[in-house]
Formats: C-alpha cells, structure tokens, sequence
C-alpha cells in the first residue's frame, strides 16, 4: 500500500507546515513594517502602510497556499513553487558583501531548498494529482 493511498503522505504535511511558517514570518514582518511606518515623518507613512499591507497579502496567499496543500489542491503546488523562487532571490540578493542580515539569508534559503525538495517529491506529485 502507497503512503499517497493510506491518506495524506508526510512530505506534502511537512511543505505545508513550511509554508505556513513562512506565511507567519509574514505577518510578523507585516506587523513590524505597519508599526515602523506609524514612527516615520509623516510624508513616509503612507508608503510604509502600503508595503505592510502588501505583506499581509503575501502572509494570506501563504496561508491559503498551506492549507491547500494539506487539502490536496493541485495549485497549491504552483504557489509553493513560485513563493519558494522568490524566497531563495530574496537569501541570494542578501548576500552582498557581508553587511546583510547572514542568518536570516541562510534561514529563507533553507526553507527555499526544503521546500523545493518536498513539493517535487512523487508523494506530493501523487498525493496533489488524486480525483
């Protein structure tokens, strides 16, 4: 008996609970941007609010992404893929020389790879491919 066949296969639970910490680390960064733009002169704070909101977006696409991926969704896949592309630019763009935040560079790459590695998975292919 398949692990796909027993129900939801442990790689497409592990890529979803990635890309729901991922969508945290969003809304966490959302929170941080609106609370930073409310502290700016008053000429920037509507740019900040603008970038928090973008963010939250991107927190709420995450989420939706997560709890597709556990449901089964084949689009679930697609989202994962392009967020993951995005990410690992985002690592690779901080490595500039040495004055970026190194560690959390190497955090979203980590994710980036693992999340690549899970969602290409024949379990997760065959688990989103299902009637």
């Amino acid at each position: 008996m398949s692990e796909v066949s027993k129900g939801r296969p442990r790689t497409a639970t592990w890529a979803a609970a990635i890309l729901l910490l991922e969508a945290l680390g969003m809304l966490a960064l959302a929170i941080w941007l609106a609370v930073a733009a409310l502290g700016d002169p008053v000429e920037h704070i509507g740019g900040g609010l603008f970038l928090a909101v973008l963010t939250a977006g991107a927190a709420a696409f995450l989420l939706a992404a997560g709890r597709a991926m556990l449901d089964g969704r084949a689009w679930s896949r697609s989202a994962a893929v392009v967020w993951q592309v995005l990410q690992l630019g985002v690592a690779f763009g901080t490595f500039d020389g040495g004055e970026g935040p190194v560690p959390l560079a190497l955090l979203l790459a980590a994710l980036s790879i693992t999340g690549f590695v899970l969602v290409l998975r024949r379990s997760v292919t065959e688990w989103l491919r299902r009637d």
